[in-house]
């Protein structure tokens, strides 16, 4: 989804938005001293039975100070670091933007794992793109989101995909290309219990969410909560936290920005 100023957020219809109102509920703020012992702090899954990348969470395209296009994905440094989880069939991706008035081409790639042909030999994995949709936007130096279209094919679990965003992609040579991982994983029984318990609380699920592993949701969670009551030092103060857990510290000094879009590039 591409955030409003509001508490409106844009998802992707036809041309990857359309206009949705968050309608979160009332119970935002919690006991002062529930409030001093959570920080929402990111945990990379332990799924080690998983595929694993060297560069799980996505590409970062060389920026300097207003002018970086960095997706909020774990930039844990790591080598085999394990791909960002969601449970959304249609996750959204959240990206830091420079202005833009450009178009843009988001391609979503499916895994296909390696294995072996007839001879024995073990074939190397490879991408089958399944989604590709060109379109423009236009908006401040921010943060914006991308949701998955409802056009775009359900991302099936335990499958791991990849995707590329790309500024100008019919320019022979676009600075602004970046790239990442996601896997959808099933809730566990644990993780659907607790949300039950808080399902009106965005900092708790976040909290929840961070620490079960779910990348994509946790993102959400607070960046709903900051749409819908702007400006909050607890809800900022999360938002940082979760950050600084996946070394995303350049996008502290961002807030969200609407976003335009037109169907035509």
């Amino acid at each position: 989804m591409f955030l409003s100023k509001k508490i409106l957020l844009a998802s992707v219809c036809s041309c990857l938005a359309v206009n949705t109102v968050i309608a979160l509920p009332f119970a935002l703020f919690i006991p002062p001293v529930q409030a001093q012992s959570r920080r929402v702090r990111y945990v990379p899954p332990s799924n080690l039975d998983a595929p694993k990348v060297s560069s799980a969470g996505a590409t970062r395209s060389a920026c300097t100070v207003n002018d970086c296009l960095i997706a909020l994905t774990p930039d844990l440094n790591l080598d085999n670091a394990p791909i960002p989880q969601t449970i959304a069939e249609r996750p959204t991706i959240y990206f830091l933007s420079p202005k833009l008035n450009s178009p843009v081409q988001f391609i979503l790639y499916e895994v296909v794992p390696a294995k072996s042909n007839p001879e024995g030999r073990l074939l190397a994995s490879r991408q089958r793109k399944i989604y590709e949709k060109t379109f423009v936007i236009n908006n401040d130096a921010g943060i914006i989101a991308l949701k998955l279209p409802d056009d775009s094919p359900i991302l099936e679990i335990g499958k791991n995909y990849t995707w590329k965003f790309t500024v100008n992609p019919k320019s022979f040579y676009s600075d602004k290309l970046i790239k990442g991982n996601l896997r959808r994983v099933l809730p566990t029984q644990r993780l659907l219990a607790k949300l039950q318990s808080i399902s009106s609380q965005p900092l708790e699920r976040a909290a929840l969410f961070a620490e079960e592993g779910i990348w994509f949701e946790a993102v959400q969670a607070l960046a709903e909560a900051q749409l819908t009551v702007p400006k909050n030092a607890e809800i900022l103060s999360e938002w940082n936290s979760l950050l600084k857990s996946a070394n995303l510290d350049r996008v502290m000094p961002f807030s969200f920005v609407s976003q335009k879009q037109s169907q035509k590039p």
